[in-house]
């Protein structure tokens, strides 16, 4: 399942390459993290939510980014067909 919209011109290449692609990290993602990501899609990620995900895409010897990452459109509707399709609750 993909959904793509185009990126607005305010981001910059380094934005986009915070975290892998969420094809890749989300189905492996710990079901209590998903929780906390899909409760608010629009936060920061908490720092061990960006470590974890990297740790599971084995990029955890990438520094940590200082700022906060946040979802962008693209991985949001991503999320969204996601639990459509899974029926999540």
């Amino acid at each position: 399942m993909s959904s793509v919209i185009d990126r607005p011109d305010h981001e910059t290449d380094h934005q986009r390459r915070l975290l892998p692609s969420i094809g890749v990290w989300w189905p492996m993602l710990e079901a209590p993290l998903q929780r906390e990501i899909l409760e608010h899609p629009t936060a920061p990620l908490r720092a061990a939510v960006v470590r974890r995900i990297l740790e599971l895409c084995e990029l955890d010897d990438r520094p940590m980014p200082r700022s906060g990452v946040r979802l962008d459109q693209n991985e949001r509707a991503y999320l969204a067909g996601w639990t459509h399709a899974t029926d999540w609750t």
